[in-house]
């Protein structure tokens, strides 16, 4: 074999070696960043003119989520009635891919404690929802979130509903 043969060999090997080098590399995962979470109601209840509200925050980025604060409004019926809207700290950490749950308490309103009693009593058999804010991240800054449901009453436990 001449020189030229083994040289032109040895170039189309590498050159076949690069490219599923780079095939693989492309086919590769990637880490999401800047992903807003997906934030859910897990559950609602209301005693003595007091609403409590849990929240299940999952980081669908590949790093972790550094929430400092949220802020968001709970509305219900096709009407939007505001149930309550919050701002405020957070300050937790969602580790990558990870999910949190938090709470939040706020005083009930006259319409919205019509509404949970109206709910509890039976007078409607559940109540649509929207959930619509933003949290703030250290590395990432605004996330919008938002999410439509139904809330019903939780069977056994008054005042309690998801």
């Amino acid at each position: 074999m001449t020189t030229e043969k083994v040289n032109l060999k040895n170039l189309l090997c590498l050159s076949l070696l690069l490219l599923t080098v780079l095939l693989c590399n492309a086919c590769g995962s990637k880490i999401i960043r800047g992903a807003s979470p997906i934030v859910r109601l897990t559950e609602l209840s209301h005693q003595e003119n007091n609403i409590n509200l849990q929240l299940s925050i999952r980081n669908l980025n590949g790093v972790d989520l550094d929430v400092t604060s949220i802020d968001f409004s709970l509305t219900m019926n096709e009407s939007e009635d505001e149930l309550f809207a919050y701002e405020g700290p957070v300050n937790t950490n969602i580790i990558a891919n990870g999910t949190e749950t938090w709470s939040v308490e706020v005083m009930e309103s006259e319409t919205s404690r019509e509404l949970l009693d109206s709910l509890e009593n039976g007078d409607i058999k559940s109540l649509p929802y929207k959930l619509k804010g933003s949290v703030y991240s250290k590395d990432d800054g605004k996330l919008r979130f938002e999410y439509e449901g139904h809330i019903y009453p939780l069977p056994g436990k008054p005042g309690h509903f998801r």
